[in-house]
């Protein structure tokens, strides 16, 4: 568990210097604290540079430090951690493909299994990853990003007049990059829209027009004269024909998933919410290990009720037997905001992030690892959007026209946990077609409020509504296809890029168990009508019902956030208005100020729950800041 970064010149125009490659990595010293390193070399003409910094938490000899080089003058930088890390040793080793190993790490497996496999040797990977492998003998660099998206890997590509590849420059984050010179750092209005509307930037795209993702299961291979990719490489909505999944089956397949993830050669805590998901793997977990091994679980609480789980997480912990450490946070988040907004180096509107923050600095005190149940909604169909594509799917056409075309604005209760605040959304968009009322369910700012706000708004291409077709086109129903949209989309842009940087800012690895490859395969195979019956996740709650304590699955779902909508009431009143209003702001140059000023007004009077929308604001505000620098090292 890593950060990485690099460029690599054909042309040597393009070079890095050491001094380059030492900011770059300063500036995601955050990610590995243990140790540090570089790569620089002239290949035949080819300047390569290459940096590492290290968290150590398989083989922590520095024999295992990175970059790391074989004999046949190929060289890596990785981050991640691959489960299956022996399993491929010993391959290697019968295949009489291994080399006179040097260390007992997963990195120089993944060497090894890209000498021997090539690129496919990613399909062979259990694990979550980011990488990069410069190959001297044929002059390219090889990049490549795990299934699901829980490692980051940005890069950028300068091209010469005649479209040769100029060089080449990556990095786990966008911070490195912004040393780099010939970066084109231009905003990019489509992704400012696509921001505005879902709170990140598309799968393949930043904030910036000349910095790229490479997309969730992608790999891609860069020479002088060619690019191949990127080129997806798995589909997690790519599922056999729909099977009945038995409550042992089900208890298996997430027991042999957790398991799979406590290899490591430093202690591994499990964060508890009390919730169905965390529940479950520090269930998991606890019968993973032997009746002599400490399970450590992690909670944070707040002084708000309708956001405080840890009595509920103490409950699991008791009865689990687990050595419990729960933290009651006060947070500060005006100035725990600008951090954030720092290192994730574009805006990023989930405000849960803040309690994810607060949960892995608190949890580091203790651990280097940590166990959670990100994905097990998205697997399982626990979100109540997917109960209400069912429901509102039943209805007859003529009665949605009508139930969405009545007074429903009118209806009391604005505080987004309530019945009738989730109520009012769902009537919002009944009369629309299916793909539309589902990406709706997902919306910051829809298109009404973007042209209020904005000029001219650019072209929004919906990620959501386009997968969601996708998975009806497969034979998929209404919640298979919103469950398969929230995979490739909700998922690996907002869930798992919030845990990745909220926890890396504290050198903090988060491993997700219901990300498993195998897991969500078998997962998509379950019909939705299994999964929701009973209020969702049936499978779940039947197959470890008999071991963990019957609240946990029948207490009302509560979600991992804090009351931001109080808080731009009452603490961050002042901080919200003062941030917006500033005469250089970015939306004094950008948006209608009426437009801001009415947000505001409605959410302080209780008019309206602006808070999602006022959150999105604000962090495009703080983000920025920083990149208007020199601030670009409050991160670090």
């Amino acid at each position: 568990m890593c950060g990485i970064a690099g460029v690599v010149a054909w042309d040597d125009s393009y070079r890095a210097g050491r001094q380059t490659l030492e900011a770059m990595s300063a500036a995601m010293a955050h990610r590995g604290p243990d140790g540090r390193g570089i790569h620089l070399s002239d290949d035949e003409g080819v300047h390569v540079a290459l940096a590492h910094r290290r968290l150590a938490i398989i083989d922590p000899d520095p024999r295992a430090d990175q970059p790391l080089s074989d004999s046949a003058g190929r060289v890596i930088v990785f981050n991640g951690e691959i489960y299956n890390f022996q399993d491929l040793r010993r391959q290697l080793d019968q295949a009489r493909a291994s080399p006179s190993w040097r260390t007992h790490s997963d990195t120089e497996v993944l060497l090894a299994a890209y000498g021997h496999w090539g690129r496919r040797c990613v399909e062979r990977l259990n694990g979550m990853f980011a990488f990069a492998i410069w190959d001297r003998r044929d002059r390219t660099l090889f990049l490549a990003r795990d299934r699901m998206g829980q490692k980051p890997l940005y890069y950028a590509i300068k091209r010469l007049d005649g479209g040769e590849v100029a060089a080449i420059a990556f990095a786990s984050e966008i911070a490195p990059l912004r040393r780099i010179g010939w970066i084109d750092s231009i905003l990019d209005l489509r992704q400012l829209t696509h921001y505005l509307r879902l709170g990140y930037t598309a799968a393949d795209s930043s904030i910036y027009s000349g910095i790229a993702k490479l997309p969730p299961a992608h790999r891609m291979l860069i020479g002088e004269r060619h690019v191949e990719g990127p080129e997806r490489y798995f589909d997690p909505n790519a599922a056999e024909s729909p099977a009945r999944a038995d409550d042992r089956a089900v208890r298996d397949r997430v027991i042999a998933a957790v398991r799979g993830q406590l290899v490591a050669d430093v202690p591994v805590g499990c964060f508890l919410s009390g919730g169905i998901d965390s529940s479950i793997v520090a269930a998991a977990m606890r019968a993973s290990v032997g009746a002599d091994q400490q399970v450590l679980t992690f909670s944070i609480g707040f002084d708000d009720p309708r956001y405080d789980e840890t009595a509920y997480a103490a409950e699991v912990a008791r009865h689990l037997g687990t050595t419990h450490r729960q933290f009651m946070v006060r947070p500060d988040a005006a100035a725990d905001l600008p951090r954030l907004a720092a290192v994730y180096g574009e805006p990023f509107a989930d405000s849960s992030a803040l309690p994810t923050h607060y949960l892995s600095r608190q949890t580091r005190q203790f651990v280097k690892v940590a166990l959670s149940g990100d994905g097990g909604d998205e697997l399982f169909g626990g979100y109540d959007r997917y109960r209400a594509m069912q429901w509102s799917g039943r209805i007859p056409r003529w009665l949605r026209s009508a139930l969405a075309h009545a007074p429903w604005r009118w209806l009391p209760g604005t505080h987004p946990k309530s019945r009738l605040a989730r109520l009012k959304r769902m009537l919002k968009t009944l009369d629309a077609p299916p793909e539309t009322r589902y990406a709706g369910y997902l919306s910051i700012f829809d298109s009404a409020q973007l042209e209020a706000l904005m000029d001219s708004p650019a072209p929004f291409a919906d990620p959501v509504a386009a997968a969601f077709l996708d998975a009806v086109a497969r034979g998929g129903d209404e919640v298979a296809a919103a469950m398969a949209a929230d995979r490739v989309s909700y998922l690996p842009e907002d869930l798992l890029t919030k845990v990745d940087r909220a926890s890396m800012l504290h050198g903090l690895e988060v491993r997700s168990p219901f990300m498993d490859h195998e897991l969500v395969r078998f997962a998509a195979m379950i019909p939705s009508s299994q999964l929701l019956a009973g209020g969702g996740k049936a499978p779940l709650r039947r197959a470890f019902a008999p071991i963990l304590p019957r609240s946990v699955f029948t207490r009302k779902k509560m979600g991992f956030a804090v009351p931001i909508g109080r808080w731009f009431q009452t603490d961050l009143r002042a901080f919200l208005r003062e941030t917006l209003g500033a005469a250089d702001s970015f939306a004094s140059g950008h948006f209608r100020r009426p437009a801001i000023e009415r947000l505001i007004d409605e959410h302080e009077t209780g008019v309206a729950d602006h808070s999602q929308r006022l959150y999105a604001l604000l962090m495009l505000e703080l983000w920025h800041r920083w990149d208007r620098g020199p601030a670009w090292d409050m991160a670090t």
